[in-house]
């Protein structure tokens, strides 16, 4: 706890967030981290330890992140997490086989590192602790996360809710461009006479939603 730069106590129980800015941190935690920047994702480890007499109970959903102009940002369920950095799903057809693409079994992987990682609605004894990410939706281009707070209640003992606003800084790490498409006129490649009588035509679908695979022969 003592390594965390934002941190505040209130009656005994001390709390701690630390803002995941840097791909590389994002990245060494979640599978698919590379695209968090890119899509407006914000993982937030929150650590709590219990110093005070009685049970406290902690709650993610009542987390917020609040901008230095006073706009706020409601804590995301984990499945709003993970369809922000959903990839799109394809389909193949071979033989009259139907299967699912590589990109959803990536999603199943992203999802259940994101829940897995998140912090759990709990109570949490005297002495105890407790700690997982909240996810926040950030702005296109937002980087700079100077001035920004994260507010949130936790009631204690005898359903006394204590109040904490932590302040934050830093800036994320840009998202990486994206890889450019071939220039148009590029002549694709041949393809021999007895791969196009025998693999089936894949046709990309628009907008992420995938491809349409039809038989050579139709």
């Amino acid at each position: 706890m003592e390594t965390y730069e934002f941190q505040q106590r209130r009656g005994g129980v001390r709390v701690a967030v630390d803002p995941f800015f840097t791909l590389a941190r994002i990245q060494a935690t979640f599978r698919g981290g590379e695209d968090f920047a890119g899509n407006g994702l914000l993982p937030v480890h929150v650590a709590i330890e219990n110093g005070s007499p009685g049970d406290i109970r902690v709650d993610p959903k009542v987390f917020r992140l609040v901008r230095r102009n006073g706009e706020t940002e409601v804590a995301l369920s984990t499945y709003e997490a993970f369809a922000k950095v959903r990839v799109g799903v394809g389909w193949w057809w071979v033989g009259g086989h139907v299967g699912a693409s590589v990109p959803a079994a990536q999603n199943d992987t992203r999802q259940k590192d994101i829940e897995t990682h998140a912090l759990q609605e709990k109570a949490v004894p005297p002495g105890g602790s407790a700690s997982g990410f909240v996810y926040f939706a950030l702005h296109e281009g937002e980087n700079d996360l100077a001035g920004t707070r994260i507010v949130f209640l936790i009631q204690g003992p005898a359903s006394e809710e204590m109040s904490y606003e932590i302040p934050m800084a830093g800036h994320r790490d840009r998202p990486t461009s994206p890889k450019q498409p071939e220039a148009a006129g590029t002549a694709a490649p041949s393809v021999p006479k007895e791969s196009q009588t025998q693999t089936p035509l894949r046709i990309e679908g628009a907008g992420g939603r995938g491809v349409i695979i039809r038989s050579p022969s139709q």
